[in-house]
């Protein structure tokens, strides 16, 4: 009977013991977290005329038919910039409609890389990394026909820059030529990456 009271004893102390040690081992836990950083990513360009800024309030003056003068905008894909693809649109004030015929096919663009739309955007033809640049064009060239009906005249040709993202986006495209952004359902997308250098022809 003392034996039996005795196994009990050591049983119930074991017993004891076995949950008090399951009790300790559940304090020993762990927890870790992590925080990522996301940063976002951005598109710029940079549009300069490196000689034609050289003039005075961005204006030529004393200009005569059959004269180049220096145009040259430059658009520079920004350091830390994602590659973009890049178009520009050239715009003229005062000007009509037969001089713009007149004096867009004397500025000296080249069309191997750069592809004028119908939308009126010129794009270039292929993605820019940053620290990338090239030139639209570097002269532009007064019509010879140009006569006394322009004596006087005063006018502007404006240029404007945009850039969109490369990565994930594939420009509209046809005959291997890029020909315009558009999204998914076929709308134009409208950039918000714009510049703009105005130039004064007098």
């Amino acid at each position: 009977m003392k034996k039996k009271k005795i196994l009990t004893m050591v049983a119930a102390v074991a017993l004891v013991a076995v949950i008090g040690v399951g009790a300790t081992l559940a304090y020993f836990t762990d927890k870790d977290s992590k925080t990522n950083v996301v940063t976002m990513g951005k598109v710029d360009i940079d549009l300069e005329e490196p000689e034609f800024s050289k003039n005075p309030d961005d204006t030529i003056t004393d200009v005569k038919p059959n004269q180049s003068i220096v145009k040259d905008p430059k658009i520079t894909v920004a350091e830390g910039s994602l590659e973009a693809y890049v178009r520009a649109k050239i715009e003229f004030e005062g000007l009509s409609e037969k001089q713009i015929k007149d004096i867009l096919p004397l500025i000296d663009i080249d069309t191997q890389k750069w592809f004028l739309s119908t939308d009126g955007y010129y794009y270039y033809q292929a993605p820019m990394k940053a620290g990338a640049s090239d030139y639209l064009f570097q002269t532009v060239k007064i019509p010879e026909n140009w006569g006394n009906e322009v004596s006087g005249l005063t006018f502007k040709i404006n240029v404007f820059a945009e850039a969109i993202q490369a990565d994930s986006f594939t420009p509209y495209s046809e005959r291997g030529l890029i020909m315009g952004w558009k999204d998914s359902e076929g709308n134009d997308i409208q950039a918000e990456t714009n510049k703009t250098v105005p130039t004064e022809v007098q």
